[in-house]
């Protein structure tokens, strides 16, 4: 069967995803628990994944943040390349934004990591 290995992380670490048939998970699994013995692999599910990716300060939008939160405010702003050529779309109001939090202090609201 053709599978797909993937060299990405959600969590900020070493990692990869499998995409493999549906019909051929269980046999991949097996193999990988197998393998994995020998150096002592664990399991982690879905919320090691969440807490490990929080801790990495990886947002995840729609849960973390969403397209009525700003730039600044869940901690982004670094993204942005202020000195690009020919702006950006929204580029005004992110400067906007970030001299508004600087003059009065701080932000009104943050994304708590």
């Amino acid at each position: 069967a053709r599978a797909l290995c993937a060299r990405i992380t959600y969590v900020g670490e070493l990692g990869y995803e499998l995409f493999i048939p549906s019909e051929h998970a269980l046999y991949v699994y097996d193999a990988i628990v197998e393998a994995g013995a020998e150096i002592d692999l664990k399991h982690a599910g879905l919320r090691a994944l969440g807490s490990l990716r929080m801790e990495k300060a990886y947002r995840d939008y729609g849960h973390d943040m969403d397209n009525t939160d700003r730039l600044v405010d869940v901690g982004l702003s670094f993204t942005c390349d202020f000195e690009k050529n020919g702006g950006f779309i929204g580029r005004e109001a992110v400067l906007e934004h970030k001299e508004m939090a600087r003059t009065e202090g701080g932000l009104k609201k943050r994304l708590a990591q």
